[in-house]
């Protein structure tokens, strides 16, 4: 295995930490020595390396949010292909992410039978989700923008804001690209746990909802 060229720790929930003049190279170096731990996020923008531990409370709502939009597609006829947090990265834009969700759905014919995609070649994901619960130091638009994806879900205190790509950046829309003019902000309705209702229930609930929404 490479040894990371400086010592990094991050073992607790939560951890954070900021690196700064930070090489491409030592960049993927770093991806390679922590490939073993897919727990540790990173965040990689012209220099500057972000390393974070998610909490449960963030890794709870992206498992929810990404069945919803699973449960969403196939009500939708929709195909889909889900890449979880695949680090997406440009040597050419000098940066890097592992979004809390990555998901094709225009181009997914393009990578319907690939298992490595390189976007040098390959499209974006065409969504990706951001659960926002804790400070970034990077500007996660910034590295989105770089890698050129059309569209990101951020939820942050039980809202889903979308955001679209545009020669000017990125705009809040109230229309998703991926998913028309379904009502896709009311997800957030079946994100929240209740003691009363578990998991599974309200998945089931919620396909229910769609159903009576077409």
């Amino acid at each position: 295995m490479a040894q990371t060229p400086f010592p990094v720790t991050l073992s607790d929930a939560g951890s954070h930490l900021v690196l700064h003049n930070i090489t491409w190279e030592m960049y993927e170096q770093l991806l390679e020595v922590f490939a073993e731990y897919p727990q540790l996020r990173m965040t990689y923008n012209r220099g500057t390396l972000e390393l974070m531990t998610p909490l449960a409370e963030h890794e709870s709502y992206s498992w929810n949010l990404s069945r919803l939009i699973a449960i969403l597609s196939e009500e939708l006829g929709l195909e889909i292909r889900g890449l979880k947090s695949t680090t997406w990265r440009s040597q050419v834009q000098a940066v890097g992410k592992e979004a809390d969700d990555s998901f094709y759905i225009q181009n997914e014919p393009a990578i319907r039978a690939k298992l490595k995609i390189n976007l040098t070649v390959d499209p974006p994901p065409d969504l990706v989700i951001e659960i926002d619960t804790t400070h970034f130091f990077i500007d996660k638009m910034s590295v989105y923008e770089g890698l050129n994806v059309p569209e990101i879900w951020q939820y942050q205190k039980g809202e889903i804001t979308i955001y679209i790509l545009t020669e000017a950046g990125y705009v809040e829309s109230e229309m998703s690209l991926a998913f028309g003019s379904f009502p896709v902000k009311e997800l957030v309705k079946f994100m929240e746990l209740d003691s009363q209702k578990g998991e599974n229930a309200r998945m089931r609930e919620f396909r229910e909802w769609v159903k009576s929404q077409l």
